[in-house]
């Protein structure tokens, strides 16, 4: 993930949310569960009941991937040998030391709309850029893709906030235009769903301005907040326009994938639940920033991590499937606070933050896709049945 001012900072304690007249300034506690309990919030917003819609699943796309100096940066990341074994799919390995990453090439978008597509994913969250940042070129390619009806797609309001004053009104514009393009996934009898995530405090001069703008364009988004305690930040973050709260990642020290998922279902899932505040559960699919920590990119020098000795192991797809699981069964279990219908997974493509669905490069060059077929059998098990019952039995002997 990369931020304007700052990234995801596990492992600070004391987690405290501050606010001023324009911005929102946090302090992030996403390695550990709080350690203090948080004043209540408002109550929910009443909605008819979660079981009567059908569930959407989508996932974070941080699009470092085609081209520009952030690109060089994570070739270097991932570049070790060690690392090769979560490399985008779409990777050419140079030597053991050295990749080449592109995924701006022809196809690429649209072979991953159809690996999202046919996982049951039903929409993706673009992270937002500036329109001429080599980070919004995945966006601009979805976007023209003759497969795009495929898989929907939502903001998350995020670096294009930061622009210099001259170019605020432009991108203020440009967001109110993707809010109106067909495909936008929307939540709630039709309000398209707007996330809003800072690694470190959020404009809200800005955002102010642009839910004015959005609404005189005669639109009603459903705001969502990432943040890292649900209960404290929609305490905080209502006030302003947020209408429930969601995660972006979370970070550990904890040696196992399994541990991380406990972190996440006791610190996010069961905190927003026991303060009965909306919220949209967020499923993570790992976190270990060693590729970071080796080769330390530009925006993230001096970072806590750089001194974590231990990260979460890698998740199996088994894993990952069973987390997915356990939120879209919790979002049936407490509509009031899920709200929204919504489940968002960390990460489609945080390869070197260890976060990922989409397929990594084997050794062979073939890409890995079994997380999402993982998944496609918790998102789509109808057709795992059919497969199942037409597949060719076995002779008996």
């Amino acid at each position: 993930m990369l931020t304007t001012n700052c990234a995801i900072i596990p492992a600070i304690l004391g987690c405290l949310l501050m606010l001023s007249t324009t911005t929102i300034a946090l302090a992030d506690d996403s390695a550990q569960p709080p350690t203090e309990t948080a004043s209540q919030p408002t109550s929910a917003e009443p909605d008819a009941p979660a079981e009567q819609r059908r569930p959407i699943v989508g996932a974070i796309r941080w699009d470092a991937w085609t081209g520009g100096a952030i690109t060089e940066q994570v070739e270097r990341t991932l570049g070790p040998a060690r690392y090769h074994d979560r490399l985008p799919w779409f990777t050419e390995v140079v030597d053991a030391d050295t990749v080449r990453i592109d995924g701006s090439r022809e196809g690429v978008m649209e072979r991953e709309i159809d690996w999202a597509a046919d996982a049951g994913l039903d929409y993706w969250a673009f992270l937002t850029y500036p329109r001429s940042s080599p980070m919004s070129v995945a966006l601009k390619q979805y976007l023209e893709s003759p497969k795009r009806e495929r898989i929907k797609f939502c903001l998350i309001l995020h670096n294009t906030l930061n622009v210099p004053d001259e170019q605020w009104p432009a991108e203020r514009d440009r967001t109110i235009k993707l809010l109106q393009e067909p495909g936008y996934q929307t939540v709630l009898d039709n309000r398209p769903l707007v996330y809003a995530f800072s690694g470190n405090k959020l404009r809200l001069d800005r955002f102010q301005e642009l839910r004015q703008a959005i609404t005189k364009a005669g639109l009603n988004p459903y705001y969502v907040y990432m943040g890292w305690n649900p209960a404290r930040d929609y305490s905080q973050v209502s006030r302003h326009g947020f209408h429930a709260v969601s995660n972006y990642a979370r970070g550990s020290n904890k040696p196992l994938f399994s541990s991380l998922v406990r972190e996440v279902e006791q610190a996010y899932w069961q905190n927003a639940v026991g303060a009965e505040v909306p919220y949209v559960p967020m499923v993570t699919t790992g976190w270990d920033k060693r590729p970071r920590k080796d080769n330390p990119v530009q925006w993230e020098k001096g970072h806590s991590y750089h001194q974590q000795k231990t990260f979460p192991s890698t998740a199996t797809p088994g894993e990952i499937a069973s987390h997915l699981k356990k939120a879209l069964a919790l979002l049936q279990q407490h509509p009031k606070v899920c709200q929204a219908g919504a489940v968002i997974i960390y990460a489609w493509n945080e390869y070197d933050e260890g976060g990922w669905l989409a397929p990594t490069r084997k050794p062979d060059g073939q890409p890995d896709h079994s997380r999402l077929d993982a998944i496609a059998r918790i998102l789509k098990p109808d057709e795992d049945e059919k497969e199942s019952a037409t597949a060719t039995p076995a002779a008996k002997h």
